[in-house]
C-alpha cells in the first residue's frame, strides 16, 4: 500500500533543528499578515484614493483587481522557487519587494503608477504567502504542527477580516497613503528578524526552471481570476477569459506531465488528501468571505449604522477567530483531522443557513451567528491545513503551501464576486424598479440576503462532503488496520 502521507517519515529529525513556535510564528506572521491584509485594506478607501488621484470610482477598482490577479499568478511560482532555491531566501526577497511596492504605492501620483506599484507589491506578497507557512512547517516540531497551522490560519483570516477596518481608520484619520506606508517599518522589522533567527532551507541540486510551465500557469491564473472578476459586468470578455483559463489549464497539465522537472509535480495532486483539501478550502473561503463581504452594506443600508458602528461590528469575526484558532489547533493534534475539517465545514454551512433564515431578526441573533461562522471556518481551516501540509512531500512543502494560498485567494475573489451577483439578481427580482427606500427596498434587501446566503450554505455543505473524501490520518489508519507501521 502506498502511504498517503509520505512526508511524515522525512520529518524524523533531531530536535536541535526545531525552532520554538513562539519565535518562528510571530516572525513569519508579519509577512503573512501584511500580504493577506493588503488584499482588502484598500477597499474602504477607494473613493478617497479616486478623489486624490482625480480618477473615476469605477477605474480605481483596478488597484484591487491587479493585486488579486498578480498574487494569484505568482503564488504557485513563489512556492516552486522556495522549494528550489530556499524558502527563507524567497520569503526575504518577497518581503523586500512588498516593502518597495508599498513605498511606491504611497508615493503614487496617478492611477497608472499606483496600479504598477500594486503589482510589484503583489509579487512580493506571493513570496510571503507561499513560503511563510512553509518555513513554519519546516522548523516546528511535528507534534505541535496542528497548533502552528492553527495560529498561522488565524493570522491569515484575521488579516483578511480586519483589513477594511484598519484601512478605514488609517484613511480617515491619517490619509490613504498611510495604508501603504505602515508596511515599511513593520516589514523592515520582519525582514531583520527572519534574517537573524531562521536558518535557510537546503536548495535542490541541478535546478532546471520550468519557464514554459511558469508562463502557462500565469496565463491560466490571470485568465481565471480576471474572468471571475468581470464576467458579471462584461459577459463576453469574462466568458472569453474563463474559456482561455480552461484551455491554458489543460495545456499546463499536459506540459507538466511531459516535463521531467515540472514547476508543479502533478503527483502532488494525485494525493487525495491534498486534492480534496484544496478544493474544500476554496469552497469554504468562498462561502465565508462572500458572507462577510455583504455585511457592511447590510449594516449601513438597512440598519442605518454609521461606518464607524459597522466597523466595530466587523471586528466580531476576527475576534471569534482569535478565540477559536488556538483551540482548533489543539483539537487538530488529538482528533481525527479528516472528521474535524469536515465538521468545521458542516458547521460553517449550518450557521450561514440559520443566518439566512434569521437575517430579518434582531442584531443580538445575527452577530452571534456571524461569530459562530467565523469560528467554524477557523476550525475547518486549521484542521484542513494540518491535514494537507502533513500530506505534502517534504521537497514540495512551499508548493503545497502556495496552492493553499491560491485556493484562499480565488475563494476570496469568487466569493465577493458571487455574493454581489446573487444579491443583485434576487434583489432586482423583488424590486425591478430598484427603489432605494421604503418598505419595498427593505423587504427586497432581506430577500436578496436570505437567498444569497442559502446558496452559500449549500456550497459550504458541498465543501464538507468533499473534505470527508480525504484519506484518514496515518494514526487512525494504523489503529484500524488499514496501514501497518512497516508500511
Amino acid at each position: 500500500m502506498v502511504d498517503d502521507n509520505p512526508s511524515l517519515p522525512n520529518l524524523e529529525k533531531s530536535k536541535s533543528t526545531f525552532i520554538p513556535l513562539n519565535l518562528i510564528l510571530p516572525i513569519t506572521a508579519i509577512g503573512t499578515f501584511m500580504s493577506a491584509m493588503d488584499g482588502s485594506i484598500v477597499n474602504v478607501s477607494l473613493v478617497t484614493i479616486a478623489e486624490s488621484l482625480n480618477t473615476s470610482s469605477n477605474d480605481i477598482h483596478l488597484i484591487v483587481i491587479v493585486y488579486l490577479l498578480v498574487i494569484s499568478c505568482f503564488i504557485g511560482i513563489s512556492g516552486m522557487l522556495g522549494d528550489n532555491y530556499g524558502r527563507k531566501k524567497v520569503f526575504q526577497v518577497g518581503m523586500g519587494l512588498f516593502i518597495f511596492g508599498s513605498i511606491l504605492c504611497a508615493g503614487s501620483f496617478s492611477l497608472e503608477m499606483l496600479t504598477i506599484s500594486r503589482a510589484i507589491q503583489a509579487i512580493g506578497g506571493a513570496g510571503l504567502t507561499a513560503n511563510g507557512l512553509a518555513l513554519v512547517i519546516t522548523y516546528v516540531d511535528p507534534v505541535i504542527r496542528g497548533r502552528a497551522i492553527g495560529l498561522n490560519s488565524l493570522v491569515v483570516a484575521s488579516a483578511l477580516s480586519s483589513g477594511p477596518v484598519l484601512g478605514g481608520f488609517l484613511s480617515e484619520f491619517i490619509g490613504w497613503q498611510s495604508i501603504f506606508l505602515i508596511n515599511f517599518p513593520i516589514g523592515l522589522i520582519g525582514l531583520i528578524l527572519v534574517h537573524f533567527n531562521i536558518p535557510e532551507t537546503p536548495r535542490r541540486d541541478e535546478i532546471k526552471i520550468d519557464y514554459v510551465g511558469m508562463l502557462v500557469f500565469i496565463v491560466t491564473a490571470f485568465s481565471f481570476v480576471g474572468g471571475v472578476l468581470i464576467i458579471f459586468k462584461d459577459e463576453v470578455i469574462g466568458g472569453f477569459l474563463i474559456i482561455s483559463a480552461i484551455l491554458s489549464g489543460v495545456l499546463f497539465v499536459y506540459l507538466e506531465i511531459k516535463n521531467p522537472k515540472p514547476m508543479i509535480s502533478l503527483k502532488i495532486m494525485k494525493n487525495r488528501t491534498i486534492l480534496t483539501g484544496i478544493i474544500s478550502s476554496f469552497l469554504c473561503y468562498m462561502v465565508y468571505y462572500g458572507m462577510v463581504f455583504r455585511l457592511p452594506f447590510f449594516y449601513q443600508e438597512v440598519l442605518r449604522f454609521s461606518p464607524t458602528q459597522s466597523g466595530v461590528l466587523m471586528i466580531v469575526p476576527p475576534v471569534a477567530m482569535a478565540i477559536m484558532g488556538p483551540i482548533a489547533g489543539l483539537f487538530a493534534e488529538s482528533i481525527d483531522i479528516r472528521k474535524l475539517a469536515s465538521f468545521g465545514a458542516f458547521l460553517l454551512g449550518s450557521f450561514i443557513f440559520f443566518l439566512a433564515l434569521t437575517i430579518d431578526l434582531e442584531l443580538y441573533i445575527i452577530v452571534p451567528l456571524v461569530a459562530l461562522s467565523a469560528g467554524a471556518l477557523t476550525t475547518f481551516t486549521v484542521s484542513n491545513g494540518t491535514s494537507v501540509m502533513n500530506a505534502a512531500p517534504k521537497q514540495d512543502v512551499s508548493v503545497v503551501s502556495g496552492l493553499i494560498g491560491l485556493s484562499r485567494n480565488i475563494g476570496f475573489t469568487l466569493g465577493t464576486t458571487l455574493t454581489s451577483a446573487f444579491f443583485s439578481l434576487f434583489f432586482l427580482t423583488q424590486n425591478p424598479d430598484d427603489i432605494r427606500s421604503g418598505q419595498i427596498f427593505i423587504s427586497s434587501y432581506y430577500q436578496g440576503m436570505e437567498s444569497t446566503y442559502l446558496i452559500f450554505a449549500l456550497f459550504a455543505l458541498l465543501g464538507a462532503g468533499i473534505s470527508l473524501l480525504r484519506k484518514a490520518q496515518i494514526s487512525e489508519r494504523v489503529e484500524t488496520g488499514e496501514l501497518t507501521l512497516s508500511e
